[in-house]
């Protein structure tokens, strides 16, 4: 595949300018962008020429392979011309089509440019490289794909007035060969993390400064939730677990900060937050899901089968996770931020799905989990996950991927745990409100927003008095 013509970023700011009724993108966007808008036209490895309206014009594509096994990610690229502007509202589409058996699935939204910068952008006389990784669901069974590419907008479709197409004013690309994956095959790999058992908790506080995280495998970056492709966001996870908690620990850029539900199981996947989906058994059944927003409310439910029972499972359950968080930047308002960091607790008895006792993994065994961010931008709703899904539905549990319990780090065996406070010391602040540190501004706000205070648990003034004489016990062993 050819290597996209790079804009600097001043120039691309020029090129890009601001289209009506378009939010314009932020400094970090236009250069996430910049190596796919140009004013070179482009020479692609296979031609097409099919004209959109007199507006747009697909001059072909790269494709980098000529065969895609179920389960695996083609890399196509699509190279547009803008004629003259579209308009608002008009966006890229692709379809996977098989004709026998009649198969059709959606991928429109797989790549940098169909997340940033589609058609409602694109100004006369730039090329658009729109690359993208789609992904073939490991179940496909027919023996070959055609590719189809357009523009629409609310069900309606750009007219083709020239090239090749089905008629319906869908672009016809390449046909590619699917040969069926053998029984003993694996169709896909799914990523794998290990969870390094830790001698003493980290203090939660929502930064990760906390040394105990230094023994922690981080993830690999998210990607994008179907593909597997270049996310349109970034994040990783750490995870460490002892004999009591499973402990989560997840940094977001976030250019702008938006989480204005404040209640306990609001619907925190509308705006920002992260979300956690764990699957102990690893059998798709009795799964358990935990979001947890920049404001640190938390929604957590559990479901006996894949959305089984409609529409948002057991929500009922209570994982008693402890979270806290600190936001760089301040919440729902339009000055740009920099993310967020959640940094939870979550007891093995959350994992028990009817109160049953629950203990802890042992050393060796294996979880299935996947872990996703949420971002509502100014005018979109995207997303990243760790594990690719290959389809537009997080609650795919064969895709989660594998989380394996590994003893402590060599550096930590032999060390006895520090004295600990109370179960119920945890940063629980009473009514889920902010507890704001005082005298910090802007960026550096640090916020540590927390569930509701369950009965028993001190107020915010001595939790704080408590973390110092516990700071001080360890100091003293």
């Amino acid at each position: 595949m050819r290597a996209p013509h790079r804009l600097s970023v001043l120039v691309l700011a020029s090129v890009m300018g601001c289209t009506a009724d378009v939010a314009p993108l932020s400094s970090a966007q236009r250069e996430a962008v910049a190596a796919y808008v140009s004013k070179k036209a482009p020479s692609p490895e296979y031609e097409l020429e099919v004209e959109f309206a007199n507006k747009v014009r697909l001059l072909g594509y790269d494709l980098d392979a000529t065969e895609w096994r179920p389960g695996d990610i083609l890399r196509v690229s699509w190279y547009w011309q803008t004629l003259v502007a579209p308009g608002a509202h008009w966006k890229l589409f692709t379809h996977l089509v098989s004709d026998d058996p009649p198969i059709t699935i959606d991928q429109d939204v797989s790549g940098v440019v169909r997340w940033l910068y589609g058609p409602d952008r694109w100004q006369a006389g730039q090329f658009v490289q729109d690359t993208q990784e789609l992904h073939l669901p490991e179940d496909w069974k027919a023996d070959e794909v055609t590719l189809y590419v357009g523009l629409s907008h609310e069900g309606e479709r750009l007219s083709i007035t020239t090239g090749p197409s089905d008629g319906d004013n869908r672009a016809r690309g390449p046909t590619v060969k699917t040969p069926v994956v053998g029984p003993h095959e694996t169709p896909s790999r799914v990523p794998r993390l290990a969870v390094v058992q830790t001698r003493r908790p980290p203090r939660l506080d929502g930064s990760l400064n906390d040394p105990v995280w230094r023994a922690a495998r981080t993830s690999a970056p998210f990607v994008e939730t179907r593909s597997g492709g270049v996310a349109p966001l970034t994040a990783s996870a750490k995870l460490l677990w002892d004999k009591r908690y499973l402990y989560v620990g997840v940094d977001i850029s976030d250019a702008l900060l938006r989480a204005s539900d404040r209640d306990h199981d609001d619907h925190l996947w509308e705006q920002d937050c992260i979300e956690l989906m764990f699957d102990p058994q690893g059998d798709g059944l009795s799964y358990f899901e935990i979001q947890v927003s920049p404001r640190g409310v938390v929604f957590d439910t559990r479901y006996d089968a894949p959305r089984i029972p409609k529409p948002f499972g057991h929500v009922d359950w209570d994982s008693g996770v402890r979270a806290a968080v600190s936001p760089r930047g301040k919440l729902d308002d339009l000055e740009p931020d920099a993310g967020y960091t959640v940094e939870m607790a979550i007891p093995w008895q959350a994992f028990s799905p009817k109160n049953r006792p629950a203990s802890p993994p042992t050393i060796g065994n294996t979880w299935r989990a996947n872990l996703y961010v949420m971002d509502l931008t100014r005018d979109r709703q995207q997303a990243a996950s760790w594990s690719p899904l290959g389809i537009g539905d997080f609650h795919v549990p064969g895709r989660f991927g594998i989380l394996t319990f590994e003893g402590p780090p060599d550096e930590m065996v032999g060390q006895s745990e520090p004295v600990q406070m109370p179960s119920n010391r945890a940063i629980h602040l009473e009514s889920r409100k902010d507890a704001w540190d005082p005298g910090v501004k802007n960026r550096s706000i640090r916020r540590r927003a927390m569930n509701r205070r369950r009965p028993g648990e001190p107020r915010a003034a001595q939790v704080d008095e408590g973390l110092q004489r516990l700071e001080s016990e360890e100091t003293a062993h």
